[in-house]
Order: C-alpha cells, then sequence, then structure tokens
C-alpha cells in the first residue's frame, strides 16, 4: 500500500437536499392519505345525495376512517432509541477515558455526548434521543472488546470518526432516515395481512416508494461515512488512521472466525457460567488475532478484494485505505498491526475498572447466549456420537476413504493427542491417494508440526483436482510460501487467487458450483423436524452446500423456498406491488426458525417469475408438497411436479 496524496473532503452536501425530499415527500404523503381517509365520509355526504346509497357505504366509510386513523398512528410513532445492551459508563470513575473523550471533542470541535455506554461489540457507534421538537442527547456506545484489542491511538480514531459525525450534523439526518424506515416498515407489517382493495393504492405506493428512499438516503449515508472518515484522520492523522482500519478488519475476522467459535466449541465440555469471553479479552487471547504477520497479509489482501455493497453505508477496506493516501493495489508494508504493540486501550483508559465492566458484560452475554450455548453443547453431543458409531464400525466394516475421512476430522477434536487422526488419514490416502479432502488433512497436520514444503507439496496435490476451489488453494499456498520465505511465489499465488475472486465474486458460489446436502439421515430428519411449520406453506424447500462431500472445507449451507403461488395470486401481485400470502408466511417463519436449526443456512427464495436453479434437484429436496422428502436423496430421478408455474 503505497503512499499517495490525500485530499480532505468537502462537506457532503451533494445528494443532501434530494435525499430530505424523498423523506420528507413520504411523510407528506401519509399525511395526506391519512387525512383524506378520515374526512372521507364527510366527502361522501357531500358527493352522495341518496340515503339510501348513503347508509349501504356507512359501514365502509366507517373502516376507511380506522384505516386512515392506523395510517396516521404510524406517521405519529416515534420509535424507540436502539437498545445498547451494554451498560451506562460514569465518567467519573474513569478519568482517563474522559479526558480522552474531551480532548477529540475539542479537536473536533463538537457538542458532548450526553451518555456513555459500554456494549459486547467490536465497533463505536452514536446514535440521538429525543423528540422531533426537543433538544437531541449524544449516546455514545463503546464496545469493551474494540477498547480491549486496539492501542488508545488506535481507537481515538475510533471515537473521533463518531464525534465527525455529530459535528457535521449527520445525526439529525440519520435519525430522520432511522424514524422513517421504522416507519414504513410499521407500514410494511400493517399490509401484511391487509390485502382489501381500499389499501391497494398505499401498497402500490409502498412498493415504489420504499427501494427509492432507501436507495437514496443510503447513498447520502455513505457521503457522510467517507466525511467521517477524513475529519478523523485530520484528528489522528493519515498513519494512525491507516492502521487502525487495518488493524480493526484483522481483529474483526479473528473474532468471528476463531474467538467466538473457540468460546462455543467449549460447550461440550464446561457449563456457560465458566464462561468469561469479555475477560479472556482484556488479555488480548490467541483467538483475538491472526496467527502472526503472514496470515495477517493474506487476510488483508483477502479483505482488499472485497466488493463495495451497495446495501452497507460503509466503505469497504480498500476505499477506506484509499481515503487514507495509501495504494490499496500495492505491496503491503512490512509491519502489520496484527497483535497489540502496547498497552490496550481498555487498560489505559478504563484501568482497573476494567475488569468490573468485563464481568457485568460476562454476566449479561451469558444470560442472552444460553440458547446459543445448548444448541452449541447438543452438537457437540451428535458429533462424539458420531465418532464413537466410527470407532465401533471401524471393528465391524471395511471402511472407505470418506469413512476414513470422517474420522481424521472429528478425531480432531475427540482425540487431539492420540495417533488415530494421522491412522485415519494414511488408512483414506492408500485408498485414495488423490482425495482433495484427505490431502487437506494432512497438509494441514504437517503445516502444524512446521513441514511447511510438505503441506506446499500437499496442497499443489489438492491444486490439480479440479474439483478444488480454486480461490481458497491458491491463497493458502500463498500463506505457506510466505512462511517458506519465497515472496515470489506467494505474490504469484496471490494474483491467481484475486483473479479467481475476482471471476466467481469470492463471497458467493455461484449457481452452477453448489452441490446436494448430502446430509446423513438423522441429521437430516433433525433439520426436517425443526422446519416442520414451514412445509404447508412451501411447494418444495431444497438444501445445497458450497463443497463437495468430499472435502474437509466446512460447508456454507443453502435454502431454497418455493412457496405455494397461482395465476390468481401472482395477477394480484403485479397489480398491487407485493408478494402473496403464502411467500411472505414462509418468510416470516424462517425469521423464527433460523435462530433453532442446529446449522446457519442462508436463504434464498423462489419467485413465481423465477425457474428452478439447476442445483436444486432430487438429491437436494428436503420437503414437497408438505412433507418432508425422506428417503429420496439415493434415488436418481426427477421431479417434474416442481417445474415452475
Amino acid at each position: 500500500m503505497s503512499i499517495a496524496a490525500a485530499s480532505p473532503l468537502p462537506p457532503p452536501r451533494e445528494g443532501r437536499a434530494r435525499a430530505l425530499l424523498w423523506l420528507a415527500s413520504g411523510d407528506a404523503f401519509l399525511v395526506v392519505c391519512g387525512v383524506a381517509l378520515i374526512l372521507s365520509p364527510l366527502l361522501l355526504a357531500w358527493l352522495v345525495s341518496s340515503p339510501i346509497l348513503l347508509a349501504l357505504l356507512a359501514l365502509p366509510s366507517l373502516s376507511w376512517v380506522m384505516y386512515g386513523l392506523m395510517v396516521l398512528r404510524a406517521y405519529a410513532t416515534v420509535p424507540p432509541a436502539p437498545v445498547s445492551h451494554g451498560m451506562a459508563l460514569e465518567l467519573g470513575t474513569v478519568p482517563a477515558l474522559a479526558g480522552e473523550i474531551e480532548r477529540l471533542r475539542l479537536a473536533c470541535d463538537a457538542p458532548a455526548f450526553t451518555a456513555i455506554y459500554v456494549n459486547t461489540e467490536l465497533n463505536a457507534s452514536i446514535y440521538q434521543a429525543g423528540s422531533r421538537a426537543g433538544p437531541s442527547k449524544h449516546v455514545l456506545v463503546l464496545g469493551l472488546p474494540l477498547l480491549a484489542l486496539l492501542t488508545g491511538k488506535q481507537a481515538a480514531a475510533v471515537i473521533a470518526h463518531e464525534y465527525a459525525h455529530i459535528s457535521r450534523r449527520h445525526g439529525h439526518f440519520a435519525r430522520w432516515a432511522y424514524v422513517a424506515r421504522q416507519r414504513w416498515g410499521a407500514l410494511a407489517a400493517l399490509h401484511e395481512r391487509n390485502h382489501r382493495l381500499i389499501t391497494a393504492p398505499l401498497r402500490l405506493f409502498l412498493s415504489w416508494y420504499v427501494p427509492r428512499m432507501m436507495r437514496e438516503t443510503l447513498e447520502f449515508s455513505r457521503r457522510c461515512e467517507v466525511v467521517a472518515d477524513a475529519q478523523a484522520m485530520a484528528v489522528v492523522g493519515a498513519d494512525i488512521a491507516c492502521e487502525t482500519e487495518t488493524a480493526l478488519v484483522l481483529r474483526q475476522k479473528a473474532m468471528s472466525e476463531q474467538f467466538w467459535p473457540g468460546i462455543f466449541a467449549q460447550a461440550g465440555q464446561d457449563d456457560i457460567a465458566r464462561a468469561q469471553p469479555f475477560t479472556q479479552l482484556l488479555t488480548e487471547p490467541v483467538g483475538s488475532r491472526p496467527r502472526d504477520g503472514v496470515q495477517a497479509a493474506v487476510w488483508l489482501h483477502e479483505s482488499l478484494c472485497q466488493k463495495p455493497d451497495m446495501h452497507d453505508t460503509h466503505p469497504v477496506f480498500s476505499e477506506r485505505l484509499a481515503a487514507t493516501g495509501r495504494d490499496p493495489t500495492g505491496p503491503l508494508p512490512d509491519r502489520l498491526p496484527w497483535h497489540l504493540e502496547g498497552p490496550s486501550a481498555a487498560s489505559d483508559w478504563l484501568q482497573g475498572e476494567a475488569t468490573g465492566i468485563a464481568a457485568q458484560l460476562d454476566a449479561d452475554w451469558r444470560e442472552h447466549a444460553a440458547s446459543g450455548w445448548q444448541d452449541a453443547a447438543e452438537q457437540q453431543a451428535r458429533q462424539h456420537g458420531q465418532f464413537l458409531k466410527l470407532l465401533q464400525r471401524r471393528e465391524q466394516q471395511v471402511f472407505d476413504q470418506r469413512d476414513w475421512r470422517q474420522l481424521a476430522q472429528l478425531a480432531r477434536k475427540f482425540d487431539p493427542a492420540g495417533p488415530l487422526r494421522a491412522e485415519a488419514i494414511a488408512h483414506g490416502l492408500q485408498q485414495a491417494p488423490d482425495d482433495p479432502a484427505l490431502l487437506e488433512l494432512r497438509a494441514d497436520d504437517l503445516e502444524r508440526d512446521g513441514d511447511i514444503r510438505g503441506a506446499i507439496s500437499a496442497w499443489h496435490c489438492i491444486s490439480a483436482n479440479p474439483s478444488s476451489p480454486e480461490y481458497r488453494v491458491h491463497l493458502h499456498l500463498c500463506e505457506l510460501y510466505l512462511r517458506a520465505g519465497d515472496t515470489l511465489a506467494a505474490e504469484r499465488h496471490r494474483q491467481i487467487a484475486d483473479l479467481a475472486w475476482a471471476g466467481g465474486d469470492g463471497s458467493r458460489p455461484a449457481d452452477d458450483v453448489l452441490f446436494p446436502h448430502d446430509m446423513q439421515a438423522s441429521e437430516l430428519a433433525l433439520l426436517q423436524e425443526k422446519l416442520q411449520p414451514l412445509f404447508q406453506h412451501a411447494r418444495a424447500i431444497w438444501l445445497c452446500r458450497d463443497t463437495q462431500p468430499d472435502t474437509a472445507d466446512p460447508p456454507r449451507w443453502f435454502l431454497y423456498v418455493q412457496a405455494h403461488d397461482g395465476w390468481f395470486m401472482r395477477l394480484v401481485g403485479r397489480l398491487t406491488g407485493e408478494e402473496d400470502v403464502s411467500a411472505s408466511a414462509c418468510k416470516r417463519l424462517l425469521e423464527r426458525l433460523q435462530a433453532r436449526l442446529h446449522l446457519y443456512v442462508e436463504v434464498c427464495f423462489i419467485g413465481p417469475s423465477r425457474p428452478i436453479p439447476a442445483h436444486c434437484t432430487h438429491e437436494s429436496l428436503i420437503a414437497q408438497a408438505g412433507r418432508p422428502a425422506g428417503g429420496v436423496t439415493n434415488k436418481p430421478v426427477t421431479a417434474p411436479t416442481l417445474s415452475n408455474v
């Protein structure tokens, strides 16, 4: 990341008037619509002279008045301020933090925060509380993981970014946009089951207005984020801003992929009462950071490949680096902030209060995480049962390479110090020397034992298999060559990985590379049992994975749902601009059911005008016409009744 000239950005005035106009026009439409509905009986009395006709229209007009009152109520209701899920912080108990916040406030020329909270997120945020007419209250929410895993200078850059939002008065717009989104969401819920003719005009307006309003307000919010980044950089300096963005990217990946999975992996062994994740974070545990600078460099290259998301108000990592004057396409610096090189912000600013705050957050987390902990414990028990069954079967039956692979995977968890994993890998490779999943397990063991060249050789064998994911293979080879000191080879494989990411978007597999779920009968039956409430509203449900069953990489799961529909409901949908009742019911049920599933699934709805994807085959079918598709995964037949109507 070479240094380029960074110019300060002007205030985001472009688009402000347009975004505010969209918000104001929506409010005006709601008020006019509500008042017109309430006054509709008077209008009828003025237009209709026949007493008999007035008597016939009396009851419908009363329902119009009630509908108008509900519309005005939705407009008048101010949604509550976001819940911090944290604890209030008294600045008098933490004078070092109070002094730093005051210094940054003066540097940003911003009003003071009314209240400060500490929560469990690796993030910082502000929100404004108060009525439309009353004075605003500026509330700062600081995540304890943010303070524990960043230095004081890095955390100061994050707080300066939040102060910039206040000094540039972004909060007023953000508050209005937040209220508008909540309001239109409440109106959508109001019309979800109300499909009467009188509601059709407002439903049509909802379908036309809301996507455009969201696009305009999100675009302006993105400009606000860019300006806040620029002001924070002016306060702390470009170098600290760049270092902070880099550290945040690395910490976020480590927390999501290492720390929290490691915490929940203890569910099968310890009681949740003994879990203290936030107290652990105060000591910068291994899972909260990359293994070393090599892994950090590979993670950063992966983050630099991410493309801007039109639904996100925050710039991606490459855009934020470019704003600090660094060239995202250039080489990474030799020194990366992959770990704390000094005291953390929590140590400097919270001092003796940090332990008590962490203990309180631990207690709150245990209360909210009890359900997830129980699910993780049940998953551990199921895996242990599979491990014991494999050990028993090994004494009675001949194993194939898939059995040896599963045994090796489970042995890492349930027999970490024994020779069982190595024996299972060796036996599996004797039967299938080119099996990519077994080769990957072998490469991981070689890397862990320090045999980098042996691991490189194994990964080259994996890359020769056409079914292996090109992006992940070359990214891992890049990391191994960096460990071996061969920077030229590492750069070559990084470029190949970047091209593979750009070709397949790197974030989500294309439709033609998904595979059937290949679940065991017991695990599939458990999933079908939890999805049972969904079956009556769905014509068919498929479950797919993004990796082949013979790979060791944990799969991502994709649930495809096709709701019941008919020609009449499709016609109504075209007239009113809304989805039919069955599709709406499917989405509401899935929002509730996903928390109960033992695996995370990404949901894709197949609408009436969309063809069924090629990977939604009979092998991936888990439900059809309201019934579980039991025992069909091994039948090589097609399902002509599932064609799109």
